[in-house]
């Protein structure tokens, strides 16, 4: 790759450069929460370095592991295919920032008539059009706003949040543009990839106080079928924790109820005990 590699997704531009062997790419500043880095960008990353080293394949599954937290500024990228065969090969892509690994990721890439053949069965169409918009995620987080999140068993205010329920279901409905066939395929696998990210540790989180915070250990996505550009998308999410850890399970569907994905997540617990003092 000579030319700089820029996917645009509903949460922002997704790009990468070529630097040295590898890859170089920039964790904005609009995309990080209170100096944190989002997972879910430094995820979709390692897949469009995959997508870059595997050329005419399709992003069949990837597992990524977060090895540290990542802040605004310069990453580095390193891909290299570990298989290659006629139909299938497996890239491992490694991140770093400041000389410091922040990610490893394994992806499978695959023909595309392996999996563009036939959709996914739905169940029973679904429809978004009567689910309430949940604004406060993305005062909360900007970076969000591009999704136009509609609640189906979602918190509508940040205050109710913390309610015990151990799941989260809630529509996304990007706006889709036009765009070549696979640019706009590995644009939906991105997006799929940070929407993810972003909504399956909340299937946890519901279940604690606002105390607790959750780091993402790792993140697993495996996709079902290809598909062309974002699309109303629904997210299903459910989770345990066990004590200091968390494990969360998700699927998004489209509007025909079929499966499009389906991801697991783990996460280490904090919870902070807040001191009372008497007045």
């Amino acid at each position: 790759m000579t030319t700089p590699l820029q996917i645009p997704t509903p949460l922002g531009d997704v790009r990468l450069e070529a630097e040295d062997s590898g890859f170089r790419s920039i964790v904005p500043p609009e995309l990080c929460y209170q100096g944190i880095g989002f997972g879910g960008y430094s995820a979709a990353v390692a897949a469009l370095a995959g997508f870059a080293h595997m050329p005419g394949r399709t992003l069949r599954s990837i597992h990524t592991v977060f090895t540290a937290p990542t802040k605004p500024g310069a990453l580095r990228v390193a891909a290299r295919a570990l298989s290659a065969g006629r139909s299938c090969g497996l890239c491992e892509v490694t991140i770093e920032q400041e000389g410091a690994l922040v990610l490893t990721a394994l992806a499978w890439f695959v023909d595309p008539q392996m999996v563009n053949g036939l959709e996914g069965q739905g169940t029973q169409p679904i429809s978004f059009d009567d689910c309430d918009r949940v604004p406060w995620v993305t005062e909360w987080a900007p970076f969000l706003k591009g999704l136009n999140l509609r609640a189906l068993d979602y918190p509508l205010t940040y205050d109710d949040f913390y309610d015990g329920q151990a799941r989260v279901a809630l529509w996304a409905v990007p706006d889709t543009a036009d765009s070549e066939h696979r640019s706009a395929e590995i644009c939906g696998r991105l997006t799929d990839i940070m929407f993810f990210d972003a909504f399956l540790l909340d299937a946890g989180m519901r279940t604690e106080s606002p105390l607790t915070r959750m780091v993402s250990l790792d993140l697993s996505v495996i996709w079902s079928s290809g598909h062309a550009a974002p699309a109303p998308t629904l997210l299903e999410a459910d989770g345990r924790i066990d004590h200091q850890l968390a494990g969360m399970q998700g699927t998004l569907r489209d509007t025909t109820g079929a499966v499009r994905a389906s991801a697991t997540t783990q996460a280490r617990v904090f919870r902070t005990v807040r001191e009372s003092h008497g007045s």
